[in-house]
């Protein structure tokens, strides 16, 4: 009995990995909705633009961090990657509306200088 639940259990995990895709920075499944940020001023745009790297660095730490155990690339894909995706396609359509409304780049300060010898 116990085994049957283990296997029933396995097989339903494994039919849910495949609702998280690996994806890479040209994909297209994943895309926000059309004019989602046409409203935001240039300011706008670079807060929301700030804060979604802000999460997806957190992201990428936990998808990093479940990655060092056993199944912890399943586990990550199938806790993390759909949130990180969309982030990802939230992120190329703020940058193509700070283009059309022709916003000063974004440019990120270094968290700390080091010197160069």
């Amino acid at each position: 009995m116990k085994s049957t639940i283990t296997l029933i259990a396995l097989l339903s995990a494994a039919a849910c990995a495949g609702c998280s895709m690996v994806l890479d920075d040209n994909s297209v499944v994943y895309s926000s909705a059309p004019g989602k940020y046409d409203y935001l001023d240039c300011k706008g745009i670079t807060d929301r633009t700030q804060a979604n790297a802000t999460r997806t660095a957190e992201l990428t730490a936990l998808m990093r961090r479940a990655g060092d155990g056993a199944a912890g690339p399943f586990v990550s894909n199938l806790v993390y990657r759909d949130e990180y995706n969309v982030l990802q396609a939230d992120q190329l359509a703020l940058r193509q509306v700070a283009d059309e409304k022709r916003c000063a780049p974004l440019v990120q300060k270094p968290d700390t200088l080091t010197p160069m010898h």
